[in-house]
């Protein structure tokens, strides 16, 4: 009697879990990484002692990971586990998408500058930050490091692409997904507007660049059979693309705003161009 109370209020509990899974990624993301968040924040003020460091700040990146691991492993078990961790392996997608999700922010990046530069009330911006070096080997190799390592820190696309957008594309259109999905990838980075040193601009023109950019991850998913390995490039590419360029690096709010015009554009023109049911001509969206 005992074992058939416990199997079934294991049972009522998964499936619980399998109902709200979506929902309890989001809060579980957010509940496994502000503490840590804030307290940094709350440090860079000097609200409290000391900022947390570097190994601590690394197992933060990756509270968004096992936020899907614990979830996927109530709901499907080992074998969904490993299942999620094999979208990480799924490389043979194309050259051109490899391209897309590695190269198309530099493209956004290059034109908020410009366009920065042309209608913007202050002096023009160079295209490249000030802080990037000027011989083009030392550059090469600043770009290759800092892509390496913004990938390696970056432990958020299992939660966002490999689990939560094929359960939210189970329910809406491609579009209506990402634009869900934008909301708690934005509240993820929320404590970081606290911080005087992330540098991060005016968080309402991040919110909306939020969803023109979960737009393009999404887009690019779809059309790669789902692949999380794509969407940490672009992941990658654009937290390292955003400070070889002067975007992040140039202090000022309205050249924010061109990068976030030029995103929304791109976003409108993919939506346009491939349809908000599944983002993509060709392919159906993926779902769970």
């Amino acid at each position: 009697m005992t074992t058939s109370v416990l199997s079934t209020n294991k049972t009522s509990f998964s499936s619980l879990v399998e109902r709200y899974q979506t929902l309890i990624i989001f809060l579980l993301v957010l509940g496994l990484t502000w503490p840590f968040m804030i307290w940094d924040a709350l440090a860079s003020h000097n609200v409290l002692p000391f900022r947390l460091p570097i190994p601590v700040m690394l197992m933060q990146a990756y509270m968004p990971t096992l936020a899907a691991v614990i979830v996927v492993g109530i709901t499907k078990g080992k074998a969904g586990i490993r299942a999620l961790f094999s979208k990480l392996f799924i490389a043979r997608v194309g050259f051109r998408w490899y391209a897309f999700s590695i190269f198309v922010i530099a493209a956004i990046c290059i034109a908020a500058v410009l366009l920065g530069n042309q209608f913007g009330p202050s002096p023009a911006l160079p295209i490249l930050s000030t802080e990037m070096p000027s011989v083009p080997i030392a550059l090469l190799l600043n770009i290759t490091v800092m892509f390496i390592v913004r990938g390696i820190l970056n432990g958020e696309e299992l939660a966002w692409r490999g689990s939560a957008l094929p359960q939210l594309q189970s329910k809406y259109n491609a579009l209506v997904s990402s634009v869900i999905l934008s909301v708690p990838f934005t509240l993820f980075h929320l404590p970081l507007f606290f911080d005087p040193a992330m540098n991060m601009g005016p968080f309402t023109s991040f919110a909306i660049r939020a969803v023109a950019l979960t737009i393009l991850f999404t887009w690019i998913y779809n059309n790669t059979r789902g692949s999380v390995l794509l969407a940490y490039f672009m992941h990658a590419a654009f937290n390292t693309w955003t400070n070889v360029f002067s975007i992040e690096t140039a202090d000022n709010h309205f050249q924010d705003w061109m990068m976030t015009v030029v995103m929304v554009i791109v976003a409108a023109i993919v939506v346009a161009v491939s349809g908000a049911e599944n983002l993509s001509r060709t392919n159906t969206r993926i779902q769970e």
